[in-house]
């Protein structure tokens, strides 16, 4: 059983299912994991190169206020300058910096420290404007140095998110292929077995439906694909209510139109793919359809005995109706149950043969513990 099912399409259509999701997924968690991390490289630039470049700015204008203060006023006061000076060198000596940087801001922190007081004179503010000088060429140097480095990081995140969305779609694609071909296969083995027996050898030459030659040979593949394609497989046999007494009445020649208009309504009702109509002999007929279900069985059933009934085809010696009815016997073969052909055959008899005792122009399903 599980042998069987690990081959079912059912099976391989459920993992391509899984494997696109996952892929779907991973490559949503690979695209979003790359996209994180260059939102950081960016920010680490803006932030950390930007910013504190706007900051030095900030701070040697404070500084050239300050001298200018000094000059123009004896009692410069220089605390307002000391707080604002002090607040924006605060805030770019605090933002990242990797260990070379550090190096080179803890120096220039000496200096900027050491001038915040009123015993510094304008000879020390401009030594640290020169220092600022320095440190903004700087910063702008290692801006450079990153934007190439994170260029380069971006160019190899995209050539890596690029190949593996490839080997994914890749994987992908030929699973898909795989299982196509699979679902192909099969389908085409009831292709090949219409085509093989559609020919005039297997066609009833009254009624042109299927002949019990070729019944014989669907009825005994029945099981095998059902099983193949997972597949619940109706067979369904049909008998014109007293068609004895309707040829006593009307004669043999009226019984074959009755025939023929009988399996010409069953014909143009079940005229779907893997739908397959018989003629078993005389007055009986067989029906073969392949992925259905009870539901959807009941209400062919249903259908069809209305259908034949509105032909209005006179029997006034019927004894439930004034019109041509039929009855109708059925079973429902179940994937992977393994009844033999002769067992299914025998049991949609016996529903037919139900039908009738329970007074025609119905029809039996035969459930299972009934």
């Amino acid at each position: 059983m599980k042998k069987e099912f690990y081959k079912s399409v059912s099976f391989k259509l459920g993992v391509l299912s899984f494997i696109i999701l996952a892929s779907l997924f991973i490559a949503s968690f690979m695209f979003n994991s790359q996209i994180d991390k260059l939102k950081k490289q960016i920010d680490y630039i803006y932030f950390g190169n930007y910013i504190p470049v706007l900051k030095l700015h900030t701070i040697e204008e404070n500084y050239s206020d300050l001298i200018k203060c000094m000059r123009t006023y004896k009692k410069c006061e220089r605390e307002p300058y000391f707080k604002s000076i002090k607040k924006d060198w605060d805030y770019y000596n605090n933002s990242y910096k990797d260990i070379e940087e550090r190096k080179v801001v803890n120096k220039i922190d000496k200096e900027v420290k050491a001038s915040l007081n009123y015993k510094a004179k304008i000879s020390t503010y401009k030594s640290v404007i020169k220092k600022i000088d320095f440190l903004k060429e700087y910063e702008k140097n290692i801006a450079y140095k990153k934007r190439v480095k994170f260029l380069k990081e971006y160019s190899s995140m995209k050539e890596y998110l690029f190949y593996n969305m490839i080997a994914l779609i890749t994987v992908s694609f030929l699973f898909i292929s795989f299982i196509i071909y699979s679902i192909i296969k099969k389908d085409n083995q009831l292709k090949i077995l219409t085509k093989k027996y559609a020919i005039e050898s297997i066609t009833d030459s009254m009624t042109k439906l299927y002949n019990r030659k070729y019944f014989d040979k669907i009825f005994d593949n029945m099981p095998f694909i059902s099983n193949q394609n997972s597949w619940h497989t109706a067979f369904i046999m049909i008998d014109i209510d007293f068609f004895k007494q309707y040829n006593d009445t009307y004669g043999h020649d009226m019984g074959d139109e009755t025939l023929k208009a009988v399996a010409s309504e069953l014909k143009a009702y079940f005229n779907k793919d893997y739908e397959y109509v018989f003629r078993l002999g005389g007055e009986e007929f067989g029906v073969i359809l392949f992925d259905i279900d009870e539901d959807i069985l009941k209400e062919c059933l249903n259908d069809i005995n209305k259908n034949i009934q509105s032909l209005n085809i006179e029997h006034k010696n019927s004894k439930i109706s004034n019109v041509v009815t039929i009855s109708i016997g059925a079973v429902i073969y179940k994937p992977y149950s393994y009844v033999s052909c002769n067992k299914l055959y025998k049991v949609a008899d016996e529903c037919l043969y139900k039908s009738k005792e329970n007074g025609r122009n119905q029809f039996t399903i035969y459930n299972e513990g009934e």
